[in-house]
């Protein structure tokens, strides 16, 4: 499965498989196209081979997982708006794969907003972050925990990218994040002791992502290192402090999501119903 720009037969439908544009430990993810309407779309190719990469997992465990990622998406697809879609899959004896939708990364929009030294406009904010607090609602009423809400994990897909989809919905037993979206608690475990995270910790995410998107940055810009994000959130005892040159609504929205205490955010049910989210302001 390393050629790219060959036919893929995958069911009974034909796809163009063009470029690499994603990879992880057992799993490589190409841009192609559908060629019966000429729709991108982008290839998630699963190696089953024990010992790829040097993993562990056996051939059976890795077809598990595969087949329980594609349960689980095809779940929450149904009862989520904002999850990534999946138009097909089948598999062989070497190899499992999944056509879903493809897009650019949010964090791409992010970047242009950035490069063009403005920031995003009010109504894009409002519109996308609303986006983000639906999707994290339907996992949570699910009852799954994303654990790992960052710019990068919601794809634009739809007319001029305005949809927004929750990619990456892993079930996660330890933390392998960005500290900039990660909550205080995951890292106030003991030593030897896997990350405290839960519902609360996808609503601190939230929070951290108002901020970038509204102010065009991060709260812990001036830290410089993973080591010192890590350290600060470690240490905080207090709210983290907040940039104050936004919209009093935004504010108050951003304030309530990024509390030090879990139990003084609020749930994504009670976020949903902010006036900020319904309202616009």
């Amino acid at each position: 499965m390393t050629n790219t720009n060959r036919i893929l037969v995958i069911g009974d439908s034909q796809y163009k498989v063009e470029e690499e544009i994603g990879h992880g430990l057992h799993s490589t993810v190409y841009g192609g196209y559908d060629l019966s309407d000429n729709n991108p779309v982008a290839i998630k190719v699963v190696n089953f081979a024990s010992g790829v990469n040097g993993s562990s997992l056996s051939t059976e465990a890795r077809q598990h997982s595969y087949w329980k990622e594609i349960e689980l998406l095809l779940y929450l697809q149904n009862i989520n708006p904002y999850v990534i879609r999946i138009f097909n899959h089948d598999q062989t004896d070497r190899y499992g794969m999944i056509v879903m939708e493809r897009g650019g990364t949010f964090r791409d929009t992010l970047i242009q907003f950035l490069r063009l030294g403005m920031r995003m406009p009010l109504s894009y904010v409002q519109k996308f972050w609303s986006q983000m607090v639906s999707a994290i609602y339907y996992m949570h009423h699910a009852g799954i925990v994303h654990g790992d809400c960052k710019p990068e994990n919601f794809i634009q897909v739809g007319k001029h990218g305005g949809t927004l989809r929750l990619i990456d919905m892993a079930k996660r037993r330890i933390w392998a994040g960005t500290p900039d979206y990660s909550a205080p608690e995951m890292h106030k475990s003991s030593i030897g002791l896997p990350p405290k995270y839960g519902y609360k910790s996808d609503i601190w995410s939230l929070g951290v992502l108002l901020h970038e998107m509204s102010t065009g940055f991060r709260p812990l810009i001036s830290l410089n290192s993973n080591f010192e994000k890590i350290q600060y959130l470690k240490n905080l005892h207090d709210d983290l402090p907040l940039d104050l040159n936004v919209s009093p609504s935004v504010h108050n929205a951003m304030k309530q999501c990024l509390r030090l205490s879990p139990k003084h955010r609020p749930t994504a049910e009670e976020l949903s119903l902010h006036h900020y989210v319904v309202n616009g302001f």
